[in-house]
């Protein structure tokens, strides 16, 4: 498979709140549309010891990232558990004094000239950011959300790991496939995947074959949509299991949403 030349772009990103009492499990990951920029910018020191006359030993400390991640909005919900915020009775989002902000892993995906690469910052927190508006001119001009970010360290298999990035090859395809479902540590043996349920949702939806006619128009045409889509899933070797339970929900729902035709 073709190596990079360039990376571009970003899109794709997704935040996962750090699972409550356990410092390596998050919660699902959630896409936020509308990536604009994220700019990590390392911390850490760089110490030389002189011997002999010269730079005799060098050590490098890896402190993590301060970062800016610049989103055409970030929604209330998102914010506010990032935060530690709250959104009251009436849907107002308040900031609080005494908020904690709660850790989360960052995820994207960049561009390259011959294939992807998706990445993943797993000891995040954000900072409170100043917000600018400004009144419409002549030219509309969208306003951003801008976070600054924390990004540490955190040990996982006895290492101090920061980061991971990954572009698919030969060996790698399910688990590149299935980056976004949830939080891949270093080394983890993605799991299998499991179709049983969704194999016998299509076999529910054989045996309605025959019964076109009992139904409407729309509703059997949406059901057969549905089904087409399943069994597409289900014969696809690299399905994620996110794909395999959406098209086995999609395709339940058919089921239940067909309307018999009218005497």
């Amino acid at each position: 498979m073709a190596k990079n030349k360039i990376v571009y772009g970003l899109k794709n990103v997704h935040v996962a709140f750090r699972s409550a009492g356990d410092t390596l499990a998050w919660d699902d990951p959630i896409a936020i549309p509308g990536a604009v920029r994220f700019s990590p910018s390392p911390e850490g020191e760089e110490t030389t010891f002189y011997a002999d006359d010269g730079p005799y030993f060098k050590l490098t400390t890896n402190n993590g990232y301060t970062a800016e991640l610049e989103m055409a909005l970030i929604p209330d919900d998102v914010l506010a558990e990032m935060m530690g915020w709250e959104i009251d009775d009436n849907g107002m989002l308040v900031e609080s004094a005494s908020a904690t902000p709660k850790p989360f892993a960052l995820m994207g995906q960049i561009s390259g000239d011959a294939k992807n690469r998706r990445f993943v910052y797993y000891d995040c927190t954000a900072n409170r950011s100043a917000a600018e508006h400004t009144t419409k001119a002549e030219s509309l001009e969208p306003t951003t959300t801008t976070l600054s970010i924390t990004i540490l360290p955190i040990e996982i298999g006895g290492k101090l790991v920061v980061k991971g990035v990954l572009e698919p090859d030969e060996t790698n395809t399910a688990v590149y496939n299935a980056f976004f479902d949830a939080v891949i540590v270093p080394g983890a043996t993605p799991p299998s995947v499991v179709k049983t349920v969704l194999a016998a949702t299509i076999a529910l939806a054989g045996t309605l074959a025959d019964d076109e006619l009992e139904y409407t128009e729309a509703s059997w045409a949406a059901f057969e949509d549905a089904l087409l889509s399943a069994e597409t899933v289900y014969a696809n070797e690299s399905a994620t299991q996110k794909q395999v339970n959406d098209a086995d929900a999609a395709l339940k729902t058919a089921i239940l949403a067909l309307e018999p035709a009218g005497e």
